[in-house]
């Protein structure tokens, strides 16, 4: 088996102690933003679907770095939206964190974004690259392509990223187990950390179950467990 890397960037809900002043909700509306932003689980789907992988989580909630945007705001699309690598707004575009200096940007930065970064190319390099993710059912405001298809498995792939016959493969292998699947929709593409190859699985949240016994949540292990990885 080729070495596997996946990588879960928005599992965390955990806020640290000098961010709670920066935000403009209450501390129990904060904390269900960061509930609700999360890709919550998906954490925990790694460990059991790849226990042998090297596994590349965030430390801190996406609403308060969110280590799979640009850090340049011109660059990133979201941050059109208040959502660049730093949330200004919650999902349903309202604000909920004032801005920040540049010097307290450059300090997230570096206590979080650049860490996290260095170690996922170190971990990726020579290796076989898995961007986990989940998704609402129901599209968000500040979605910025929420028009499209929104598929139970939503394989996301780069040209010179994502070889092709591996997203046809991994489209009939999550078809063979009950799942719809789409191809880079409603979120496109895969993060380019320098592995060998690299996919992005979007799971749609009411597919994932409950952590545990529920058939859904075995029926998606075992889907990710025997997910071809071989390039």
């Amino acid at each position: 088996m080729p070495k596997l890397v996946v990588h879960v960037p928005h599992a965390s809900t955990a806020i640290p102690v000098d961010a709670w002043p920066e935000f403009l909700f209450p501390r129990a509306a904060v904390e269900a933003e960061a509930l609700v932003s999360a890709d919550l689980h998906t954490d925990e789907m790694a460990r059991l679907a790849w226990p042998l992988a090297e596994i590349v989580e965030a430390d801190v909630s996406r609403i308060v770095v969110d280590v799979e945007r640009y850090d340049d705001d011109n660059k990133e699309e979201m941050a059109e939206v208040g959502r660049g690598v730093f949330y200004g707004c919650d999902h349903q575009m309202r604000p909920i964190r004032n801005a920040l200096t540049k010097v307290r940007r450059d300090e997230l930065l570096d206590r979080y974004y650049r860490p996290h970064w260095k170690h996922l190319r170190a971990k990726a390099a020579d290796a076989i690259l898995v961007d986990l993710h989940t998704y609402p059912a129901e599209p968000w405001p500040i979605e910025r392509h929420a028009h499209g298809p929104r598929p139970e498995i939503d394989i996301g792939f780069s040209e010179g990223l994502t070889p092709p016959a591996w997203v046809e493969t991994l489209t009939e292998h999550f078809r063979q187990h009950g799942y719809e699947v789409g191809h880079n929709t409603p979120y496109a593409g895969v993060i380019d950390a320098g592995a060998k190859a690299a996919v992005m699985i979007e799971i749609r949240r009411d597919v994932v179950g409950i952590p545990g016994q529920d058939p859904k949540w075995l029926g998606l292990i075992e889907a990710l467990r025997t997910m071809p990885v071989e390039v």
